[in-house]
């Protein structure tokens, strides 16, 4: 019932019923202070009942409280699992192709490190072909650690430069001045040559050494170990590969016909790269055979 309604209300009562002065008079009176009461204060404006309201209704929660605070931690666990979960499968070499279930018979990975293994193996069989360590390339190729701090290596050839000074005798002149201790100290520490360079007396740039040629023998066992060492990484790249296939057929990833024609392809790949390997040893030790004899 709204305010507007009671002044009617108490006329209506008044005409329906014939009352005498005092009653209409009360009666007009009691609708008249209830109208002001219920205009001065409604009901619904009451203090506990507003109190009730503020109660009732919870204040949404602010940044930085408890429970946003809980859900920051939960998105950055998860966040970090799949940063971790993502790295772990990302493989060491950036370069490499990385291998996909949905296409079991494509061998890119396989390939690649087929590839970077022919690479390491062939370089170490030309320098043995020319002379092995009696070549510029042997030498050049000596790890140096130029600052110790950092303990990063990089090649001889890149802080100086090799050249024949005739006979047997060797001259490396340094870029720069600090790196002629690290270069002294590699070639002193390195089992190839293992010997004190000497300093130049007209350049203290330029240190001399001294090379003895291995002896033929020497060169083709070398030779030997380095193929073999070619096939065995060879061999670890396909077990490597038919790893992950067993694993795409253990997870249901891939049929069991799919996992027979990986490993029919894996092996074809292997045998085709052991029958370089056989040549380029046998053609190899020709060859040092031929500059000993």
């Amino acid at each position: 019932m709204t305010t507007t309604t009671l002044p009617v209300l108490t006329r209506r009562i008044v005409a329906c019923f014939p009352l005498g002065a005092p009653q209409v008079t009360r009666l007009r009176l009691a609708a008249s202070s209830s109208f002001e009461i219920c205009r001065a204060r409604p009901f619904s404006q009451t203090a506990q009942l507003y109190r009730k309201k503020q109660k009732a209704s919870p204040s949404p929660p602010s940044r930085g409280t408890a429970n946003s605070s809980k859900d920051a931690s939960t998105n950055t666990s998860t966040s970090t699992t799949t940063t971790s979960s993502s790295s772990s499968s990302t493989p060491a070499d950036p370069n490499r192709p990385v291998p996909d279930p949905t296409t079991p018979l494509e061998l890119a990975d396989l390939i690649y490190g087929f590839d970077k293994a022919d690479k390491q193996h062939t370089e170490a069989l030309k320098a043995l072909r020319s002379g092995a360590r009696f070549n510029p390339e042997a030498i050049g190729a000596i790890p140096v650690v130029p600052d110790r701090k950092t303990a990063e290596a990089f090649p001889l050839r890149e802080l100086a430069t090799v050249a024949p000074l005739g006979g047997r005798r060797w001259s490396i002149l340094a870029f720069e001045a600090a790196s002629v201790k690290p270069i002294m100290s590699a070639i002193q520490n390195s089992d190839a040559f293992n010997q004190q360079p000497q300093r130049s007396d007209d350049n203290e740039l330029e240190l001399v050494i001294t090379v003895e040629p291995e002896r033929a023998d020497a060169l083709a066992k070398r030779a030997k170990d380095v193929c073999q060492a070619w096939r065995n990484g060879i061999r670890a790249e396909s077990h490597k590969r038919d790893t992950l296939a067993k694993k795409w057929r253990a997870d249901g990833l891939i049929l069991a016909d799919d996992l027979r024609m990986v490993k029919d392809k894996v092996q074809k790949a292997q045998d085709d790269r052991m029958k370089v390997i056989a040549q380029a040893e046998k053609e190899a030790l020709h060859q040092i055979a031929a500059r000993a004899g």
